[in-house]
C-alpha cells in the first residue's frame, strides 16, 4: 500500500485495520515498514515484524522482490506527530515527502 494511506490510517487511529493479527499484537517499535525495491513517494510499502534474535537490516528479499527499510511504525507515528505539530494542516502526501526527506537526511 502507499505510504500516504498508512499515514492517513495513523492520523485517524485506524492503523490496526491495516495490520494482520500477528502485527496488531506487536509493539509498534517491532513493526517495520519496507518499500518495494526502493524508498520513494510512489513505492508500495509492506509491514514486517522485527525479531530481536534476527536483525532484518536495511534490505530484505521477500518472494523475489527486494525491499528497503524505511522505519518502524513507532518512528513513523512520532514523525507524523512532529511534522503536524509544526503545521497541523499538512496533507498526507506532504507528510510523505517530509518524512522520507527527514529519514534520508538522517542516513547521510
Amino acid at each position: 500500500m502507499k505510504l500516504d494511506k498508512i499515514i492517513k490510517a495513523v492520523r485517524r487511529d485506524t492503523i490496526s485495520e491495516l495490520l494482520d493479527n500477528e502485527l496488531r499484537s506487536s509493539d509498534y517499535e517491532n513493526v517495520i515498514l519496507y518499500a518495494e525495491y526502493t524508498i520513494s513517494t510512489d513505492a508500495e510499502y509492506r509491514f514486517f515484524r522485527s525479531r530481536q534474535d534476527k536483525d532484518i537490516g536495511e534490505l530484505l528479499k521477500d518472494g523475489g522482490i527486494w525491499l528497503e527499510r524505511l522505519c518502524s511504525l513507532n518512528q513513523l507515528c512520532f514523525l507524523i506527530d512532529h511534522f503536524l505539530s509544526q503545521y497541523n494542516k499538512k496533507t498526507d502526501d506532504v507528510l510523505v515527502i517530509d518524512i522520507i526527506d527527514y529519514l534520508y537526511s538522517q542516513k547521510i
